[in-house]
């Protein structure tokens, strides 16, 4: 008699089934905040940090500045985001941090929430978590600070909100909760934002026999209210800085991404590698493709119109990166739900079968939580971790979890063994915390700079006034002095002061020069950003 039969988890016991999915988001969500402060901030996390803090140090929530100097970038609602959770956390990276993952975990609870609607409860749970668990959100963007997944989110708002209002025929909500969260959209990320819902629109209605519904009271209100809404922001924007400047600048971060930027070399290279690419970080759901190429599962998908749809807006909207060479991966988050949702259904028809297809897959994750309990226990023993005391207790812990787990999934079927994957991923996610993050925090090429701040910061105190000495003007972070910004991020986080950027030395305080400025100036302290010789210097 099988484990599944007479313990915990057999396909029809609905309440320790729904303990188990209740303990797996339990142990996410601890997962996904774990250690989330403690590797130093890198790539264009400094960027987005500066720009908050200015953002409160300033009181100007308008205009973004880096080092007090007008920033031409995306407009400020993510960086409106940040400064809020820095007021909530205090100036910390935690609190940079929080906001990206918190948008994760909302977008997963959307997934999860519309998959129970319009499918089942369990089908719900199994779409939202492998979105949940996908490599490159759990691994690598919800740990950092950066803007794409609260962006995502906002434009996936948008999209779902045309099919759920569609199908109850309410709509003045459906234009209103597409334009208002695309009118977020663009005041997160800018002009690209208006093409989701022009696409989705568009798509949607022509496959619903019903384009008169493009020239309705409703929709041209609600696209009204919302260019308006863009306008009026314009408007505020003018009465600080430049907008000519402003709208140039943005329009440019734009354009720049498609084939008018990137020519038709780049075109072609991007055509091959990018859905590559796309399916890749789904991962685990790239093994679904396994289940995708039964015609059962086809013929489902037919019938179940919220399928359709998003199969429908994926293909509408994907195409638009598919033919702009400057496209990144992390441009195109707000699919990954949607890409997963359709690609976990034929998964779930065969939740209970006995197919070479299940077979394989189970069999993969199998090998899969051995090897990694192996190395749980094999890691401790490493030099590079020595640094790691904890891990001789830790690493073997975990080992241990993993050979637990690898016991109960051999030993269950169906909806069980997949919750039990996704612990197993989890636990992957705790090692990482508790193994990558703190090594990151010693090893990592942004390390320096953490340590520059704080010598300098031990040099000037917190009030005393610090500038950036250059000649330059800042339109765009590949022109702030020296990369300095890296730097400056972790002085603005601890001294509540601004440092600011400036062509001239007249006023007392102190000054970060490029040592071929010295002009004889004694350096308090000397450091070295990338090939660029640094001096912190004191002037009376």
């Amino acid at each position: 008699m099988k484990f599944s039969d007479t313990v915990f988890f057999s396909k029809n016991d609905d309440k320790n089934l729904n303990r188990l999915a209740f303990f797996t988001i339990v142990v996410y969500i601890v997962s996904i905040f774990y250690n989330l402060h403690i590797s130093p901030l890198y790539a264009e996390e400094p960027r987005r940090a500066l720009v908050a803090l200015e953002m409160l140090l300033n009181n100007n929530f308008i205009v973004t500045t880096l080092l007090d100097e007008t920033f031409y970038d995306h407009p400020p609602l993510w960086n409106i985001i940040l400064a809020g959770s820095l007021k909530i956390f205090g100036f910390n990276t935690f609190a940079l941090r929080f906001p990206s993952a918190f948008s994760l975990l909302l977008t997963g609870l959307i997934t999860y929430i519309m998959g129970k609607k319009y499918i089942s409860h369990r089908f719900g749970i199994l779409s939202a978590l492998y979105y949940l668990v996908s490599a490159d959100l759990y691994f690598y963007f919800s740990v950092t600070a950066e803007i794409d997944i609260f962006y995502s989110l906002l434009v996936l708002l948008s999209i779902y909100s045309v099919f759920h209002f569609y199908q109850k025929k309410q709509f003045y909500l459906l234009f209103g909760c597409a334009y208002f969260f695309i009118t977020l959209a663009f005041l997160t990320k800018g002009f690209a934002s208006y093409a989701f819902v022009i696409i989705t629109l568009t798509t949607y209605f022509y496959y619903q026999k019903d384009l008169k519904r493009l020239l309705s009271i409703p929709h041209l209100l609600c696209a009204g209210v919302s260019i308006l809404v863009v306008g009026l922001y314009f408007y505020m924007y003018g009465q600080y800085e430049d907008l000519g400047a402003y709208v140039s600048e943005m329009w440019g971060l734009t354009s720049q991404r498609t084939v008018l930027g990137r020519g038709w070399g780049g075109l072609i290279r991007h055509l091959l590698l990018f859905p590559l690419n796309f399916l890749g970080v789904l991962f685990p759901a790239t093994l679904f493709l396994l289940f995708f190429w039964k015609k059962e599962a086809f013929k489902n998908k037919r019938s179940r119109p919220y399928l359709v749809f998003l199969g429908l807006i994926f293909l509408a909207n994907f195409l638009v990166y598919l033919v702009s060479p400057g496209a990144r991966i992390r441009y195109t988050y707000m699919f990954f739900p949607m890409a997963i949702t359709v690609l976990t259904f034929p998964l779930f028809l065969q939740l209970g079968h006995k197919n070479w297809q299940n077979t394989s897959y189970h069999t993969f994750f199998q090998i899969l939580i051995m090897l990694s309990a192996f190395a749980c226990f094999f890691i401790p023993f490493l030099d590079y971790f020595k640094a790691l005391s904890y891990l001789k207790y830790t690493g073997p812990f975990f080992g241990v979890l993993l050979l637990a787990l690898f016991f109960m999934h051999k030993n269950t079927v169906g909806y069980a063994r997949h919750l039990f994957i996704i612990n197993f991923i989890i636990i992957c996610r705790l090692v990482f915390d508790q193994v990558a993050l703190p090594m990151k925090a010693v090893n990592s090429s942004s390390a320096p700079h953490k340590m520059f701040a704080q010598e300098i910061r031990a040099i000037t105190g917190d009030q005393e006034p610090l500038y950036v000495f250059s000649q330059e003007h800042i339109r765009n972070h590949d022109q702030v002095p020296f990369r300095f910004y890296e730097t400056a991020a972790y002085l603005e986080l601890w001294r509540k002061k601004l440092v600011e950027k400036t062509q001239q030395c007249e006023i007392q305080g102190y000054y970060i020069f490029n040592v071929v400025n010295l002009e004889g100036r004694q350096p308090l302290y000397s450091f070295t950003i990338g090939d660029i010789n640094l001096a912190l210097v004191r002037i009376e």
